[in-house]
């Protein structure tokens, strides 16, 4: 490899993911790589890409009849997680792989919802949000329809813990993540780094132009990042403060909201920073957060932030340096920390100021992608340390950030998951 000419990344994915796709892709593409994205998703869809239009074929009903069997009514939403979805997408992505006019230096992967082909071609490195096993953790939420989460099975299982142990290196959005796959699936201790993630929004200056009262919820799933806690918390802040205002951006439909709370739909990404910088604070009370990127968007925006201490997030939101963390589902709780930041500017600017300080300091996509460089490098030629550093996650995080990938016990290509 031509050290200036920076690696050639195949970079599979399974499409928008909230924007990470589109940010990691080109952040690396800043730091002089050349990157190759391969969507693996697709095979067992039973719509068209773009046109939405029905597909049916003997893979997808297959599939779909699978999903029911193991999901019942929520078959739809579990599409992509039965054994059959598992090794379809694993073939297409092996697929998009070979029909590159070369083979990549490296693959990178994000999640595990499939392996990068059945075997991987080549050397590949894994970027993970969560396990199955942690979100098998989650207890259930019945005030918002949520079961127990589903176990996929052990065929599932096998599989899973085949594309880590197979992976060169995995770079983890969390240390919680990172814990998981040493403690649940027994990846050794020096395969995984956490790499964190970055902030979708990054206005270059900050501006704030709030009128004291203004609480901002973004989200597009209102009920699972907690939009009815907020909104009865809403109800208690309003009786004492009548000039408080409550903002809801992200539900595709009108969420019920009590007097005083506006709802906006969607937002483009571009004109999120107007939003927060007239936001005094903000308040996502989500009862599920593999990690939590709108907080490090409220953070690069110098916006205090009120949030769960619910899996990854702890981990974002120092409690009372970045902003405050309450019990999930506690509406009184969370009515009291808006209103102790409502009530103490002085707080709310402190706060928010430290806030942009970490995320310049750490969370940006350029933090990640220097960070993931450090694992993809072919292991006979690693990366020379450039110009600036890399710079160190905060907090819990901090002492869990390996710079040198370690050798794993077995070729990646010679691993496959099991049937």
């Amino acid at each position: 490899m031509d050290r200036d000419a920076g690696l050639s990344i195949a970079y599979v994915n399974y499409g928008f993911q909230s924007g990470v796709t589109e940010r990691v892709i080109r952040a690396l593409g800043s730091r002089g790589h050349r990157v190759a994205s391969l969507d693996a998703v697709g095979p067992v869809e039973h719509r068209r890409k773009g046109s939405r239009r029905l597909r049916i074929d003997g893979q997808v009903l297959y599939n779909l009849a699978a999903a029911f069997a193991k999901f019942g009514r929520q078959a739809a939403h579990y599409r992509w997680n039965t054994t059959f979805a598992f090794d379809a997408h694993s073939r297409h992505a092996g697929e998009l792989l070979a029909a590159l006019p070369a083979q990549p230096d490296v693959v990178l992967q994000a999640g595990a919802l499939f392996a990068p082909g059945l075997p991987p071609p080549c050397r590949y490195v894994l970027l993970l949000d969560n396990t199955r096993q942690l979100a098998m953790e989650r207890p259930p939420e019945p005030s918002v329809g949520l079961g127990a989460p589903p176990d996929y099975g052990p065929g599932w299982r096998r599989r899973e813990e085949a594309v880590y142990r197979g992976a060169w290196s995995i770079g983890t959005f969390s240390g919680r993540v990172r814990r998981s796959l040493e403690r649940d699936y027994g990846v050794a201790p020096g395969r995984t780094h956490v790499v964190g993630a970055g902030a979708n929004v990054l206005p270059e200056v900050v501006e704030r132009c709030h009128d004291g009262e203004t609480i901002l919820f973004v989200g597009t799933r209102w009920e699972l990042k907690g939009g009815p806690v907020l909104a009865r918390a809403f109800e208690r802040i309003r009786r004492t403060r009548p000039r408080a205002r409550l903002v809801v951006i992200g539900p595709s439909r009108r969420p019920a909201l009590p007097d005083g709370a506006e709802w906006l739909g969607y937002v483009p990404a571009s004109e999120l920073p107007a939003h927060f910088a007239r936001a005094t604070v903000f308040a996502l009370p989500t009862l599920r957060e593999a990690f939590g990127i709108a907080f490090l968007d409220a953070m690069a925006c110098a916006v205090p932030c009120i949030g769960t201490a619910v899996e990854a997030v702890p981990e974002i939101i120092e409690h009372e340096r970045t902003g405050l963390l309450v019990p999930p589902g506690d509406d009184a709780a969370l009515a009291a920390s808006i209103e102790r930041v409502l009530d103490d500017p002085a707080l709310g600017r402190r706060m928010g100021d430290l806030g942009r300080l970490q995320v310049e300091a750490s969370y940006t996509w350029e933090h990640v992608a220097a960070r993931l460089e450090r694992l993809l490098a072919p292991p006979a030629l690693p990366l020379l340390p450039r110009e600036t550093s890399v710079p160190v996650l905060p907090a819990a995080a901090a002492n869990e950030v390996v710079q040198q990938p370690v050798a794993p016990s077995a070729p990646a290509a010679a691993i496959a998951p099991p049937r």
